[in-house]
């Protein structure tokens, strides 16, 4: 087959991987002037700062079993961010409370957390226990019977210092999401069986942080002759009929259609029914409803050691850090300290119009407010990476209009794929794309 592949984000990549692997010809079209999405990174003052996605999961062994294929897993490269993954939550602005792995097992038995909270907390297992026993952790569809109410919605019933201190602030952290934007079927999903973030490893590369998987798969399907790597191609339109494709694309200033057997939709769930004007109504409803939490990240190099600061600061909405969601500071031992801070959803859509240097003004307005010790601190530079549409939305009724969607069955000559359709881990978009490919392979659209 000629497969055209729309966007190069990890699971583009993953789709075009598994295609020529299988011997397709592949036109990998991808908007940005170098391939990854949101998994990529820039090497700023001597450090590989990522743009989006900071780490991998150890049990998504599907990267492992690609940087081996990469050539990229020699062990002296690798680094464990397993520790560098705990974090502080800053009550009340006042006291920095250690929390260990994410799961409520962990916060039930926090001292922080108030005893007949905890007692409450606990009553909720056996229900979240029935998750982890009948969920498929490639499948977060199988949760969809718990699909009915928001998580921190369910949580605050039992205990709204856990809810305060604990689940807003840690998913606000790792994605951006305000408290109406995950349902418990996903919290209980995500953080259950093998595809969780608590007790798995947490790893990346040494040299490009997380940005190095794609960066060095773009690489090798750009020196493949089995494929035909655009970057910056704009697509415009995305059509199907009987007898194959068609795709309407700018490139190098250039308006052409170009044709195949089979298309991969491998963009943004929120940016499907746009280029597919043909989609039926059921589709069509589907991607409408899809939203995409805000995540930008802050770079700063600071004129000062690290010295008292913690290695992370989690700041909880209950205490008034609506717009800034975390803190990481890194000494550099030269007299200077990297550090970023991570935007929530919330501030990312109040601040949309706003110019680079106004986002920067105002995420270190936020950085001093949480930490007043930074005032007179001199920052040597700062850059930030926006990301408007970082990672997907799950809250009540998502799961249930996925499953919907999904028993509507493939289309002709179309397969998708992306964090909306599972999680929003690289590997999990990783694997999207690889089933992508695999669906149509064995169609044999």
């Amino acid at each position: 087959m000629r497969v055209i592949v729309v966007g190069g984000g990890i699971a583009g990549l993953g789709a075009a991987d598994r295609l020529r692997d299988d011997g397709h010809e592949v036109v990998l079209l991808e908007q940005d002037s170098e391939a990854g999405g949101r998994c990529r990174s820039v090497l700023w003052h001597g450090v590989w700062a990522v743009t989006g996605a900071f780490a991998f999961l150890g049990a998504e062994t599907n990267l492992a079993d690609l940087a081996r294929k990469l050539g990229i897993d020699q062990p002296d490269g690798l680094a464990d961010l397993t520790a560098a993954h705990r974090w502080n939550v800053l009550v009340k602005r006042q006291q920095n409370v250690g929390f260990g792995a994410f799961d409520l097992i962990s916060a039930a038995k926090h001292p922080f957390i108030p005893f007949a909270e905890k007692a409450r907390l606990l009553a909720t297992l056996p229900k979240l226990g029935q998750i982890a026993i009948t969920s498929d952790p490639r499948d977060i569809t199988s949760a969809a019977a718990f699909d009915d109410v928001n998580a921190c919605e369910y949580f605050r019933r039992f205990s709204p210092t856990f809810v305060d201190y604990f689940l807003e602030p840690c998913v606000a952290m790792f994605c951006g999401y305000g408290e109406d934007d995950f349902s418990l079927a996903w919290t209980a999903w995500s953080t259950a069986g093998r595809l969780s973030w608590s007790g798995d490893q947490i790893w990346s590369f040494k040299e490009r942080g997380a940005g190095r998987i794609t960066w060095e798969l773009g690489r090798s399907l750009a020196a493949d002759p089995r494929v035909d790597l655009r970057l910056g191609a704009s697509v415009a339109d995305v059509r199907t009929h009987a007898d194959g494709v068609e795709v309407d694309v700018v490139h190098d200033g250039r308006s052409e259609t170009v044709r195949g057997d089979a298309v991969v939709m491998a963009v943004p769930g929120n940016k499907v029914a746009a280029l597919m004007p043909g989609l039926d109504a059921e589709r069509r409803a589907f991607f409408d409803g899809v939203d995409y939490a805000g995540h930008h990240i802050v770079y700063y190099l600071l004129d000062r050691p690290k010295d008292d600061l913690l290695d992370t600061y989690v700041l909880p909405a209950a205490d008034g850090f609506r717009r800034t969601g975390n803190l990481r500071f890194t000494d550099m031992g030269n007299g200077t300290t990297f550090a970023h801070s991570q935007w929530k959803d919330w501030g990312c859509r109040q601040h949309a119009g706003a110019s680079t240097a106004e986002l920067l003004t105002i995420a270190w307005s936020d950085v001093v407010d949480a930490l007043p010790q930074l005032a007179e601190t001199r920052v040597i530079d700062s850059f930030v990476s926006r990301q408007p549409d970082a990672i997907c939305k799950r809250p009540k009724g998502y799961i249930r209009g996925l499953r919907r969607f999904l028993d509507l069955g493939p289309m002709p000559r179309v397969a998708f794929c992306g964090d909306y359709l599972t999680n929003s881990t690289v590997g999990q978009a990783h694997w999207s794309g690889l089933k992508a490919a695999e669906d149509l392979i064995a169609r044999g659209d």
